[in-house]
């Protein structure tokens, strides 16, 4: 079967394509592309029975999809030695984990939480271990679309701060070519990816591609949403029409955050985080309510909100310090946080992680498509613990998950 064909057959039609965009980096000859729909799907550039052709035996498209095999258990044991026990199932193999406040305090205004992904991306850059980071920012012309940028410079880097709670291709951007080395910030099924690339043998044809990679964070992500889930706030819940947004931002303010929208008449609009929460259910794709991780485990670094329950947070208004979640999991990822201590660049503490909300989320959801087995689903890095009852996504919100801190780093 040809590749592409094969990534239909496999992947699209069960619903499994993550939108990645890692297909169309390897597509040798260039036939393979990410559509410009609120849920960005590749596409062959010829018709399908022309792929036949053109594919012939090269099955790199499918060969690094993450989409149903995540790769995990191959690379788990390339980068650690050994797979994750039955404890780490949820969370991974960790050399240590933090909170961590970034003490640039335009940094800090520009961030949803502490700012580790955007602080942590400028010293790689600062400290030439990358040429460019692949981070994602805001359509320039279109505030409300989400869009992936090759950021050189610090400065584009703070312009892309923040999360954005949107589905985003931005894999195919490693193929850039004015960069050697190139960091990546995504989400646990683009690493997943980009792993799957990094496990391939030298002599594949993709090898050029994958030396490019200098290193990985994620984010912790209790599962995306499609673009029209973001266009649904701004439309319907307050009532703009999307030709009149000139500036949208998921958090801004004090912490948590607020949904802001301003229009070209300088009216601003404002929604509290935990609606978005509320809203953002209607709007995933089946490929992340189905989804194994919150993290993936197998990036450099796996970072997240430091407020286990930021729906709480922001329902009640509870005041919470902004801060970063970092787990530290290779001797790539150390350095990067030896390199921001050093610089002065963070502020660490030594941190317990137990749990959070959103992979509490994540982790029931999974469970409830395990125990229906009506569909192809993702597979998961091991087994979870027993468990007496599944909980609904309103059960696990209602419960609320707590979380302890330590005390001060000083020295790694």
């Amino acid at each position: 079967m040809t590749s592409f064909i094969r990534l239909k057959e496999e992947i699209l039609d069960h619903e499994l394509c993550t939108s990645c965009g890692l297909c169309a980096a390897v597509c040798p000859g260039g036939f393979v592309s990410m559509s410009a729909d609120t849920v960005s799907l590749p596409v062959f550039r010829e018709s399908l029975e022309r792929s036949r052709e053109i594919c012939l035996d090269c099955s790199l498209c499918s060969d690094v999809c993450p989409g149903y095999d995540t790769g995990m258990l191959e690379s788990e044991l390339r980068i650690f030695g050994r797979n994750r026990s039955e404890e780490e199932r949820w969370t991974g193999i960790n050399q240590s984990t933090y909170q961590l406040t970034t003490t640039n305090q335009d940094v800090l205004k520009r961030v949803a939480a502490g700012g580790a992904g955007t602080t942590l991306a400028i010293t790689a850059l600062e400290e030439q271990i990358a040429d460019a980071v692949i981070v994602v920012g805001r359509d320039r012309e279109q505030p409300w679309v989400p869009k992936a940028y090759v950021a050189d410079s610090p400065q584009a880097i703070i312009e892309c701060a923040q999360t954005s709670y949107s589905l985003t291709p931005n894999l195919d951007l490693l193929n850039d070519p004015r960069y050697e080395r190139v960091g990546i910030i995504g989400v646990p099924c683009q690493i997943q990816g980009i792993n799957k690339l990094l496990n391939l043998p030298e002599s594949s044809a993709a090898s050029p591609l994958a030396r490019k990679v200098a290193f990985t964070i994620e984010l912790g992500c209790a599962s995306n949403t499609s673009r029209a889930g973001t266009e649904h706030l701004i439309t319907e819940i307050l009532g703009i029409p999307l030709e009149k947004v000139v500036y949208m931002r998921y958090r801004e303010g004090e912490y948590p955050g607020q949904f802001v929208v301003r229009t070209d008449e300088g009216e601003e609009y404002t929604l509290p985080f935990y609606r978005l929460v509320e809203e953002f259910k209607k709007f995933k794709t089946f490929r992340c309510l189905s989804c194994a991780d919150w993290w993936s485990g197998i990036a450099d670094i796996s970072i997240s909100d430091g407020d286990p329950n930021i729906f709480d947070s922001s329902k009640n208004g509870k005041s919470v310090k902004p801060s970063s979640t970092v787990m530290v999991r290779t001797d790539t990822g150390k350095r990067l946080i030896e390199a921001a201590l050093r610089r002065g660049a963070i502020e660490l503490t030594d941190y317990v992680f137990s749990n959070n909300l959103g992979l509490e989320r994540k982790r029931q959801r999974y469970r409830s498509y395990v125990e229906r087995g009506d569909r192809k689903i993702p597979l998961a890095p091991g087994s979870d613990s027993k468990y007496s009852r599944i909980l609904t996504d309103e059960e696990v919100i209602q419960n609320g998950i707590g979380s302890e801190q330590g005390e001060p780093v000083r020295n790694l």
